[in-house]
């Protein structure tokens, strides 16, 4: 009996002697585990922002490409037209930089060619604004007296020109037109500039003759020709 309530007492102490040791062991034991899964946390969000990043810089690079190639692939097309026509001319008007206008001039020079849609352009054009100069490769289309031109820079492909407007064939003229370009601006994508055009004046359309020796009766038709295409520029 004695034995009993000694082993009992020496149970009692045991336990109360350790429980203060098990809490600290098991207190140590979950500050550690909340600790990590907070790390492991924020290291999964961390790379879900990067891996989110990369997918939306991936989309982009993607969306440049495609335009890119739809950009390339249009003027392939464009330069298996056969150009009937050349043209060339000067509008004038402003451009608006910084909130105020200062006067603009843009030289036009290129050719033509008849597809089913219109006719297609190709050729070259250079702003004339104060003492700067850019000269851009262009190419565009016209349909139906209305006419739309793009235009990339030959020293910096970042700057573009965009023009949009409308012809008409003057009256007392047989190879003038007029033109108007009411919606044009110079762009530079790499500093998000951009300088709005308004150009009005005119552009000579004349036919591209072979060289080659040819009788009366092949001058005959190519005169026909020559004035069928030009009646559907009118």
């Amino acid at each position: 009996m004695n034995n009993t309530k000694l082993f009992l007492g020496l149970a009692i102490i045991m336990a109360v002697g350790i429980a203060p040791i098990s809490g600290a062991f098991a207190q140590s034991d979950v500050a550690p585990e909340n600790t990590e899964k907070q790390i492991d946390k924020e290291k999964q969000k961390q790379f879900h922002d990067k891996l989110k990043e990369k997918r939306l810089q991936l989309r982009d690079q993607l969306h440049n490409f495609n335009d890119q190639r739809k950009d390339r692939l249009s003027y392939d097309e464009r330069q298996h037209v056969e150009p009937t026509v050349t043209f060339e001319g000067i509008t004038s008007g402003w451009a608006v930089i910084d909130g105020k206008a200062f006067p603009a001039e843009f030289v036009l020079d290129g050719k033509a060619g008849q597809t089913d849609r219109g006719w297609q352009l190709t050729g070259t054009g250079t702003v004339f604004v104060g003492d700067r100069e850019i000269t851009f490769d262009l190419k565009g289309i016209t349909k139906n007296h209305h006419i739309g031109i793009k235009g990339i820079s030959q020293n910096d492909e970042s700057i573009v020109i965009h023009l949009r407007g409308n012809f008409a064939p003057i009256g007392d003229s047989e190879d003038s037109f007029a033109l108007a370009f009411k919606h044009g601006a110079i762009m530079v994508s790499e500093s998000d500039l951009k300088v709005p055009l308004v150009l009005v004046g005119s552009v000579t359309v004349k036919p591209i003759i072979s060289d080659v020796s040819v009788d009366d009766t092949t001058i005959e038709e190519d005169l026909e020709q020559l004035d069928e295409m030009l009646a559907q520029l009118t």
